[in-house]
């Protein structure tokens, strides 16, 4: 991606339509689906994340996509466990289904991330590595490997989503668990703004492991929010509520020098996540990351 063009594709994780006032995300905020796909497609994307809606068949969000003119960028699972509380085997069925929605998409990717808890304490001390455990990052690396033979099975692969406030927060342990299941089982979702926020070496992180990459979930972020939260000891919302994020282009990182780490022949997705909004309305928000986002990594179609 060196020379400015690029073959990747520009999706969106549509989550700023669920940004809530404290600084957290509530599903609920968004619009009804039908026209929140619509709202994406206007606003300048063509690809979006794929959620099957609750409630829906896989063929009715199809025909819904095919109706707007979107198409799919992968998905992401949340693991609700630790490998070590007893809810392993639910996580894993939970991972299956997911996985085969995926596979009767057409789709052959997937991240893979841990998740978070109001209180959890990590979320209370968030991107310092608090309560740093080796023992946990085995049990966690277990259930993944788990979790990527059956998904495997239906014939997507996941790909580790390291992400501030959870057991796999940090370069160190996003390189564990990577390390420790070859690229055919796992690969690799990085998140520019989480990385950072943690104090990662995001271009290297993403040079070392880029082979490994289908996706990316670019996300800007002011480093000095991130900094002096880590310094006072905030919790996540907190950092939130201080203005941490922002749509590309408006924050503090050099997204176009990350992300010139990837190969010049990468051609999977670059995902815009913006968790709360620095433009005010959603619908602005998402059109603004759009415009940045075609401006600074154009299509060599184009």
């Amino acid at each position: 991606m060196s020379d400015g063009s690029t073959s990747a594709r520009i999706a969106l994780n549509p989550i700023q339509w669920m940004a809530s006032d404290d600084g957290w995300l509530d599903p609920s905020k968004a619009p009804a689906p039908e026209q929140r796909l619509s709202l994406i497609k206007q606003a300048g994307f063509d690809a979006v994340m794929a959620e099957v809606p609750a409630d829906w068949a896989v063929e009715k969000y199809q025909a819904v996509l095919d109706e707007v003119g979107l198409t799919l960028a992968p998905g992401y699972f949340v693991c609700r466990s630790d490998g070590r509380d007893g809810k392993e085997a639910d996580v894993v069925a939970g991972a299956t289904a997911v996985a085969r929605q995926h596979a009767q998409l057409g789709m052959t990717e997937i991240g893979l991330g841990l998740a978070m808890g109001k209180e959890a304490r990590r979320v209370l001390h968030p991107a310092q590595a608090y309560d740093a455990d080796e023992s946990c990052v085995e049990a966690v690396t277990a259930l993944i490997a788990q979790i990527s033979d059956a998904m495997l099975a239906e014939g997507v692969r996941p790909s580790l989503h390291p992400h501030v406030g959870t057991w796999i927060e940090t370069e160190e342990e996003g390189r564990a668990v990577l390390d420790a299941l070859p690229s055919s089982r796992l690969g690799f979702l990085p998140d520019t703004g989480h990385l950072v926020w943690a104090g990662a070496d995001v271009g290297a992180f993403v040079k070392d492991y880029a082979e490994r990459i289908p996706f990316v979930h670019v996300k800007d972020c002011r480093l000095s929010v991130a900094a002096e939260g880590r310094a006072k000891d905030w919790g996540y919302q907190q950092t939130v509520l201080g203005g941490l994020w922002a749509e590309p282009g408006r924050g503090e990182l050099d997204l176009t020098g990350i992300l010139g780490n990837l190969p010049d022949t990468f051609d999977g997705w670059l995902m815009v996540e913006v968790d709360r909004p620095d433009i005010a309305d959603p619908y602005e928000s998402a059109q603004e990351s759009a415009r940045w986002m075609q401006s600074a990594f154009p299509s060599q179609e184009n």
